[in-house]
């Protein structure tokens, strides 16, 4: 970001600057151009083509005391309506399940410094697990960051999920959601780094049937370790995700990811990963499937290419459940990727496979049948460095779904998406 530091600078940005030793502003601005066939989709609408852009402004403020405020707002965020532009019926809400064509907040938290570390006050950006567990999500939450020494660091948080507002004279406290967090992460030796991360979800009404917070008594144990050791990367890492007294996750689910790289030559490396999902765990929209129509979404910069019936997560249910008994859910990605570098170009081209089993009868499988079938895809992407702070790319991702939606009661059709994008840091 941009630092701001003279005093006529800040009197005329924030009027009063005397408190404020430092002031850094930044952002980011981004445009995409897309066409998708969705193959699951009616004849009528599975074919869906559009331009959206997203514009963001941050700013971080700290004081002479150490006390920094960080925030970040949606100046545009929205799908291009032409003249229509601003009705809120023909939004489609990119980026993020929100409407974003007003200015909004996207983040903003209060950071202080305490004896043991750092707390950190409000609206604030989760991420865990390489974008397995949890991908650009945001959270209002009460966090520490503490230093355990040689590079370790203990990072509890506490969030507040959901708010009840359905009695009469406002909140009922019995039947908020609550969420505790208690992370440690650092390195495990050169090169080599990890994270472990607990976290309970939580509401002090026990609910009746499927009524009151969805995730209460639910845990989640999720761990990872990453490194490089010469021309060679890696990442492994998973999550255990059940017990919950809800809705959803009352199973014991697992899900689990093992990917690897190797920088062949100066100009070219070769990726493959494996993931396996059981029970109807869940699998984060910004999971890197190596496919752009297979997440690679994550929550807070959504995706238009990502075809929503390719799924990897589950609801996590068992029998009764009004989501279905997902027990015998599992899916199994294998796919492979070459980036070559060359000047100002960057050229990707991954293959992939994912079997798809889904038990009868369930939010995912409304047949009565069991499914037991495999998706192939290939993704092909081109990027271009036009200065350091801007990137134009394209992409172009098929996937071989035709057997898959049949089996799902869909249209017999296979999926394919392209796209056109800039992006820009300032």
């Amino acid at each position: 970001m941009k630092k701001v530091t003279s005093a006529l600078a800040l009197a005329a940005l924030i009027g009063s600057p005397a408190a404020f030793a430092q002031v850094e502003f930044g952002g980011d601005a981004e445009f995409n151009a897309y066409n998708v066939r969705n193959g699951a989709a009616a004849q009528s609408s599975d074919r869906t083509s559009g331009m959206q852009q997203r514009i963001r402004l941050q700013a971080a403020f700290e004081t002479d005391g150490g006390v920094e405020v960080h925030t970040r707002l949606n100046l545009f965020n929205d799908r291009w309506t032409g003249d229509a532009s601003g009705d809120g019926g023909l939004d489609e809400q990119p980026f993020s399940n929100r409407d974003h064509r007003g200015v909004d907040l996207d983040l903003g938290y209060i950071s202080l410094p305490i004896g043991i570390g750092r707390m950190n006050i409000g609206r604030q950006a989760s991420n865990w697990n390489h974008n397995f567990t949890a991908s650009d999500d945001r959270r209002d939450r009460i966090g520490f960051v503490i230093p355990l020494g040689g590079g370790h660091v203990f990072a509890p948080s506490y969030d507040r999920r959901t708010t009840d507002q359905t009695t009469a004279t406002g909140n009922n406290a019995a039947l908020d959601g609550n969420q505790l967090n208690l992370a440690v992460l650092g390195p495990l030796a050169q090169g080599m780094n990890y994270g472990v991360l607990y976290t309970r979800w939580e509401s002090s009404d026990s609910g009746a049937g499927s009524a009151g917070y969805a995730l209460r008594g639910a845990q989640l144990f999720a761990p990872y370790v990453a490194g490089e050791a010469g021309n060679f990367d890696y990442k492994v890492g998973g999550h255990y995700l059940g017990d919950s007294r809800g809705s959803v996750y009352t199973e014991n689910t697992y899900g689990t990811y093992l990917r690897g790289g190797f920088q062949l030559t100066p100009e070219f490396k070769a990726e493959a990963q494996v993931m396996y999902m059981a029970k109807g765990t869940l699998v984060a929209g910004g999971y890197d499937t190596f496919s752009s129509l297979i997440h690679n979404s994550p929550d807070h910069s959504q995706s238009p290419t990502r075809i929503g019936g390719l799924n990897l997560g589950g609801q996590g249910t068992g029998q009764g459940s009004a989501f279905g008994d997902q027990t015998d859910d599992t899916r199994t990605l294998v796919a492979a990727r070459g980036t070559y570098d060359v000047m100002d170009w960057t050229f990707m081209g991954a293959v992939g496979w994912v079997n798809y089993e889904l038990a009868a009868g369930t939010a995912v499988n409304t047949t009565a049948n069991d499914v037991d079938e495999d998706v192939m895809f290939a993704d092909l992407q081109a990027h271009y460095s036009l200065t350091p702070s801007t990137t134009v790319y394209a992409t172009a991702g098929y996937a071989q779904t035709e057997d898959y939606f049949n089996a799902l009661g869909m249209r017999e059709k296979d999926s394919y998406a392209t796209s056109l994008n800039v992006e820009t840091q300032f």
